[in-house]
């Protein structure tokens, strides 16, 4: 295990995350029903499936972002390592501190500088730490995002300086700072060049050994690049979405059992 993602946290693991039976309602409107996956610690485990099939939102629950929409209900359970996130005794915050999220757009905090956005998230996290801790930190979360050496002259320069791909990898290094065990990841490369994913998905390949990785993603070929497993969502008309199909990645790709999820990562719909 990474010394450095342990600095704050030395019993720091990834973690398992186990969904049984969600369903989501905003509210009347169901729009997902019935999802079971677990997703194993250390793995990388892509959400793949058509827009509007409930893959965001099944995202959000695992950290409890679903219920801040004030129409929002959920059913079933969410446990990370065998504990309900929702109605365990996890608080809140160190629910979200354990599993953090990086979302599609870039959203680092415009009044902070680079160094300051890394740190961010220690004092809403209740962790103190010594000035050589948060330096190292901050290179140590930079270099893991993949940043360091882009911006290690510009620490004190605005986050939102940065271009868009710098910011988004910056958002990463956020999130890391905090020692989450699992990082959920809602299309983080669909606003960004080929050279800033492939970055990215260097990232997600290094940090995945002590860091559990959930990825929403459209992109069929990055989901075969980066994750272990894989689940199919599919919605029909006027229907909430479900997971179709959930299995290693390479199964999923080459030897799908039900024809949708072959139509599906084959380009034929979607």
């Amino acid at each position: 295990m990474s010394s450095d993602i342990a600095l704050l946290d030395p019993g720091h693991k990834a973690a398992g995350l186990t969904a049984t039976n969600v369903s989501c309602w905003f509210g009347t409107k169901k729009v997902l029903e019935g999802v079971n996956l677990d997703m194993a610690p250390g793995q990388v485990t892509a959400l793949i499936g058509p827009s509007g099939c409930g893959k965001s939102t099944f995202l959000r629950t695992l950290n409890r972002m679903h219920e801040l929409v004030p129409s929002a209900t959920l059913a079933g359970e969410i446990l990370i390592d065998g504990v309900d996130i929702y109605r365990g005794a996890i608080p809140v915050t160190d629910v979200r501190r354990r599993i953090g999220m990086v979302f599609q757009k870039p959203n680092p905090f415009p009044a902070m500088t680079v160094a300051e956005n890394v740190v961010a998230g220690l004092k809403l996290s209740g962790m103190k730490v010594t000035r050589a801790e948060r330096d190292h930190l901050i290179e140590s979360c930079l270099t893991k995002a993949g940043l360091w050496n882009e911006v290690k002259n510009r620490l004190g320069d605005p986050g939102r300086a940065l271009s868009g791909g710098q910011q988004q990898r910056l958002c990463i290094a956020r999130s890391l700072a905090v020692s989450p065990q699992v990082l959920l990841m809602d299309e983080p490369c669909s606003a960004l060049d080929p050279t800033s994913t492939r970055r990215i998905e260097q990232t997600i390949s290094e940090i995945s050994e002590t860091v559990t990785v959930v990825i929403v993603t459209h992109n069929m070929q990055q989901a075969q690049r980066v994750s272990h497993r894989c689940a199919f969502f599919l919605a029909a008309e006027n229907e909430p979405g479900r997971i179709i199909e959930e299995g290693a990645t390479r199964e999923i790709f080459s030897n799908p059992v039900d024809p949708r999820t072959n139509d599906y990562v084959n380009g034929r719909f979607g």
